[in-house]
């Protein structure tokens, strides 16, 4: 009896340090039902996906991503599977400038600079919804970078934004 609380305990403390395993390959289920296999090593830039990892222990399980859509779960693996051995670049506040590309690393202007603008929302949406602080940076910088320069009117034009204020 002795013997099986030791073991229980063991097991217990083993389950919350559980290692993220660079050789591992853990899949991702979108909201709309895609599966992506990614290694485990890249999950660790997410605090929410290296929380779901740690949930969910075994190796095939299904690492529940219920707010991201496929696209855009398959534009966040890029990034992670770039960063899962180095920081990202940092950037600077407030912009200099509009043009990023002296400012953001290669792979980040590669990476960012072809999305519409409303792809860059919803990267930042999701990123912010995997805790990705850096990807969520970046993608804000796209968004100020295009509003550097604009009169109210272009940057509500540009984003769609209506104006609901009332003349007084």
């Amino acid at each position: 009896n002795n013997n099986l609380l030791v073991f229980i305990n063991s097991l217990y403390l083993k389950c919350l340090h559980i290692k993220i395993d660079a050789g591992n390959v853990r899949k991702l289920k979108s909201k709309d039902g895609q599966i992506f296999e990614v290694e485990e090593k890249c999950l660790e830039i997410s605090k929410l996906l290296k929380g779901l990892a740690n949930d969910f222990p075994e190796p095939n399980d299904e690492l529940p991503i219920n707010e991201v859509e496929g696209k855009v779960l398959s534009k966040i693996i890029e990034y992670m599977k770039e960063y899962q051995t180095e920081k990202p670049k940092e950037i600077p506040k407030p912009l200099p400038n509009s043009d990023l590309k002296p400012i953001l690393s290669k792979f980040d202007y590669d990476y960012i600079m072809p999305l519409s603008l409303e792809e860059c929302i919803d990267l930042v949406n999701a990123a912010n919804y995997l805790d990705i602080p850096e990807l969520v940076n970046l993608a804000c910088a796209r968004l100020a970078s295009e509003m550097i320069n604009c009169s109210i009117e272009e940057a509500r034009e540009k984003f769609g934004i209506k104006c609901d204020m009332t003349e007084e």
